[in-house]
């Protein structure tokens, strides 16, 4: 079945360029602008492909990407619960009212009481966390992240399983996990994996979902637990360059189901119930870093100095990523430029030797794919603020769901105040 006629999967780029240019004049740059009904289609068409495959298939959105509770409410309308990683997150989905699923890596004792409270699935990184687990109560449900041995990812550090890896149970020690778990009282057992981000393979995520059925069966035969939900983990990419393709989500469900279906046949186990924890999918190109010109500057090269900077959007500067960049004006000549921020390191850099519309300071830029992993990034290096959070909403209007930050929001924590 395509399914590109019941939601529009994400397409590269997508860019709202008028309401980005209204935006733009009603508020004071840097901000950052979400597009509403673009997280909704991307959420609507991730669950409606899967659940076509999957009819009790449970989504799960990983808040990490983008934790403003105004961009998570409107995912959970959607039918998602949430992943969450660290106690920040635990006390969101409560504030929210939302179910789902923690997996922390080396997780305090203090984190794993907050999970026991707030009503998520418990989803350890390591057997050596059953101690912390057992001291504090064992809960009846139980899941652990496993490192299947392989990995993937669109750079070397959103690779996150193999021997490199840092995360999960090495798969060898899955059974003596899940045996442990069970002698100490866990009555009902879940697997998850996570082993890379920003894939745009389909075919990388059947292979992956039939290693973790492998291991399912493993634990069956070594451990004697039969696994009741078994989450795939997130990973569905997005391009953030032109000649990217697209993810066909369709050929990724198709390629699960077909991993199920054959370990089924091949190992005789029962089926366990399907979870994934999409979030850059979902609202990765629904925004935008948007920006003013500042300084032309002639040096070795020319630089176009904006008034956004690395601690709105890390990753070119944390990974080199790339991100495309639209600058909005009539002119139509080009020039060879790197567009900068003001911190004080030469790595605030958005781009390199990039082939751009000339411009001018007060002109307006646009940074692509800054929906996730963009302003949760963010940080305060130089004693810079963050700035602005904004919604596209779908009737057209504007709405302010974050604040600007201070400088004095900066200090609020120092003790004594002064």
């Amino acid at each position: 079945m395509n399914f590109s006629s019941l939601s529009n999967a994400p397409s590269f780029p997508y860019f709202p360029e008028e309401k980005i240019r209204q935006a733009a004049d009603r508020f004071e740059t840097p901000f950052f602008l979400y597009d509403e009904g673009r997280i909704r289609e991307n959420s609507r068409h991730f669950r409606e492909v899967f659940t076509h495959y999957f009819p009790n298939f449970e989504p799960l959105y990983a808040i990490k990407a983008n934790p403003n509770p105004h961009v998570a409410k409107l995912i959970l309308q959607e039918g998602f619960g949430i992943d969450a990683s660290s106690e920040s997150e635990i006390w969101l989905a409560q504030r929210l009212g939302a179910k789902g699923m923690y997996t922390g890596n080396y997780t305090p004792e203090a984190e794993m009481r907050a999970v026991q409270t707030s009503g998520l699935l418990l989803n350890l990184d390591d057997i050596s966390l059953l101690e912390t687990m057992e001291l504090i109560g064992v809960p009846d449900v139980l899941s652990f992240r496993i490192n299947p041995g392989i990995g993937k990812g669109s750079m070397k550090s959103n690779v996150f399983a193999g021997a490199d890896a840092k995360f999960g149970v090495p798969f060898e020690q899955a059974p003596e996990a899940y045996r442990r778990a069970k002698a100490m009282g866990v009555k009902r057992f879940g697997i998850h994996m996570m082993t890379g981000s920003n894939v745009l393979d389909e075919s990388y995520f059947e292979t992956i979902v039939a290693k973790l059925l492998e291991i399912v069966a493993i634990i069956r035969d070594e451990a004697g637990v039969e696994i009741e939900f078994l989450n795939m983990g997130g990973g569905f990419g997005v391009p953030y360059r032109p000649e990217e393709k697209p993810l066909d989500l369709d050929r990724v469900a198709a390629g699960v189901r077909r991993a199920f279906d054959e370990a089924g046949e091949r190992y005789g186990i029962r089926e366990p119930q399907l979870m994934a924890e999409p979030g850059r999918y979902l609202t990765c190109d629904a925004g935008w870093l948007v920006s003013r010109v500042q300084v032309i500057k002639d040096g070795y090269k020319k630089f176009v100095g904006i008034d956004a900077s690395s601690n709105d959007m890390p990753r070119p500067s944390i990974y080199e990523a790339h991100h495309e960049i639209t600058v909005l004006t009539e002119e139509i000549q080009r020039e060879v430029v790197s567009v900068v921020g003001r911190i004080c390191e030469n790595s605030d850099q958005f781009a390199k030797d990039r082939n751009l519309p000339v411009m001018k300071p007060g002109d307006v830029v646009a940074i692509h794919n800054c929906g996730a992993h963009a302003h949760a990034m963010g940080h305060n290096y130089n004693g810079r603020v963050r700035h602005a959070e904004i919604f596209l909403r779908e009737d057209g209007s504007f709405q302010l769901i974050r604040r600007a930050e201070t400088i004095e929001d900066l200090f609020r924590t120092v003790i004594p105040r002064f």
